[in-house]
């Protein structure tokens, strides 16, 4: 679809998500849609789209709605219409609901792993304005593929039958953020990088001295200041 197709008061009250990103989540491709965000989270289902618009009779705009959770009590989706004006109030009422989540403490939090996302992210420095919108430079993302998948070829040599699933899972992981390097921004690549690391980290010591060393991480610190000319070979 291109914005040429649909109406200009559509497009006036769809512009103030344009460019949004957040903590905790992303603004996807619509496809068929006219907006799609999902959480950040790669093992959440929670999304909020919105599907279509219709004009009324009396010449209102109506919107088609669908999120999820659908409340505190239901995380099952839910889906009705809103109209125009209360487009942003029913947006900004899901992104309460991701940030409860995230506030709240349960058993099912790992702050060990929390703790090993934090600390690799620092490795990013990300200091250019527009971070949270703009990608990587072209060189970058070159840099930033080929070290991946070293790390990849380098994990595959290191499964055995303690940890064959748990590699399997990193190395699907790092392929995904290998094909979304061209397209999102550095914050959101910067995350899933760090959360990857963070679950190289909890497969013991031998994974820390491959991955961690300080002189590995320096690597991505000059990726991102733009020091490093060639691929970054992280295992020689």
């Amino acid at each position: 679809m291109t914005k040429k197709k649909l109406p200009l008061s559509v497009l006036k009250a769809l512009e103030p998500f344009v460019g949004m990103q957040g903590n905790l989540f992303t603004i996807e491709e619509p496809g068929n849609n006219l907006l799609y965000a999902k959480d950040k989270d790669p093992s959440s289902d929670f999304y909020f789209v919105i599907e279509k618009y219709e004009i009324s009779s009396d010449g209102r705009e109506i919107y088609y709605i669908g999120h999820s959770p659908k409340d505190e009590k239901e995380v099952k989706a839910t889906a009705f219409r809103v109209l125009r004006d209360d487009l942003r109030a029913t947006f900004n009422s899901w992104i309460l609901s991701l940030e409860n989540y995230d506030k709240i403490k349960s058993f099912y939090d790992d702050p060990i792993l929390e703790s090993y996302e934090e600390e690799f992210f620092a490795n990013f420095e990300l200091v250019e304005e527009g971070a949270d919108t703009r990608p990587f430079k072209t060189t970058q993302i070159l840099q930033l593929d080929y070290l991946l998948e070293q790390v990849s070829t380098r994990l595959i040599e290191m499964v055995d039958e303690n940890n064959r699933e748990e590699i399997k899972s990193i190395i699907t992981e790092i392929t995904e953020v290998r094909e979304n390097l061209p397209t999102r921004p550095q914050k959101w690549i910067a995350e899933h990088v760090s959360k990857i690391y963070a679950k190289i980290a909890k497969q013991g010591i031998k994974f820390m001295k491959e991955f961690w060393a300080e002189g590995k991480k320096e690597i991505i610190k000059n990726i991102v200041k733009g020091l490093i000319e060639h691929g970054p070979d992280m295992f020689n």
